[in-house]
């Protein structure tokens, strides 16, 4: 129920054909610490949520995750020097499915590849995973000040389950974060930096700068209410702020 990782290293979790992480919960209230870490895993380095919880209406709580370093090994990833030869099933760095009062901050993430997913590097997707949670939620996260680089694509934010019903994701803030080396032929994917879908509530992005090779923002199945956009650095690029079926600028 209260767990510490502190001042540790995990590495080497890998799978072909089934998600591995190096931390992974869904069954637990909290408080989560997760601080001072090495964190490396294949399918997802460090996710909350991915199954339904035995206990009703649980929503794992009060999460901070700081002063980590989430990585995927490059000896992992097909056409890289050193690569090994594997063929592991790689989604991305970082994952909330279910959860609620989280802090990540000070982190840097890195080595995130088109593989098992499209390449977002960080997810903020609401799932009840098989059907029997229709109260997983995420909401009111802070992502701040952290170094996401070399991933195909940057974060994306699904704020209703496609599959189940759950409920909304909403009071999100991502503010004073660096994004490096988003997209691009190493990475794979379109290099979109933000991507915000179904229906969210209360999302900030503010003070962010970036170097990315796709969108600034890829928005659909609106309206998405109280949206902040604001003192952010980042290229237009092809689309810019693009809603889909849209073209850029005023109609999007």
């Amino acid at each position: 129920r209260h767990v510490a990782v502190r001042d540790s290293h995990l590495s080497d979790f890998k799978e072909q054909g089934a998600d591995s992480q190096a931390i992974a919960g869904w069954n637990g209230l909290g408080p989560f610490a997760i601080l001072n870490n090495t964190l490396e895993g294949a399918g997802e380095n460090l996710i909350f949520g991915g199954a339904d919880p035995a206990i009703e209406n649980l929503v794992p709580s009060d999460i901070e995750v700081r002063g980590n370093h989430l990585r995927k090994p490059l000896a992992w990833k097909p056409g890289e020097p050193g690569h090994d030869g594997s063929a592991w099933t790689v989604k991305n760095l970082l994952e909330l499915k279910n959860a609620r009062r989280v802090l990540v901050e000070g982190n840097v993430l890195e080595n995130n590849w088109v593989a098992a997913q499209d390449g977002f590097g960080i997810l903020f997707t609401v799932r009840n995973q098989d059907g029997r949670a229709p109260w997983s939620v995420v909401e009111d996260v802070t992502f701040r000040g952290n170094v996401v680089r070399h991933s195909a694509s940057g974060i994306y934010v699904l704020a209703h389950d496609n599959n189940w019903p759950s409920q909304q994701v909403k009071r999100v803030v991502l503010r004073d974060n660096l994004w490096d080396d988003i997209g691009g032929p190493r990475w794979g994917g379109g290099g979109r930096l933000f991507q915000v879908i179904a229906r969210s509530a209360d999302v900030t992005i503010d003070h962010n700068t970036a170097r990315h090779a796709g969108n600034i923002l890829t928005a659909d199945e609106g309206p998405h209410g109280s949206f902040v956009f604001t003192n952010n650095i980042a290229a237009h690029n092809e689309y810019g702020i693009i809603g889909a079926s849209q073209t850029p600028g005023l109609p999007s």
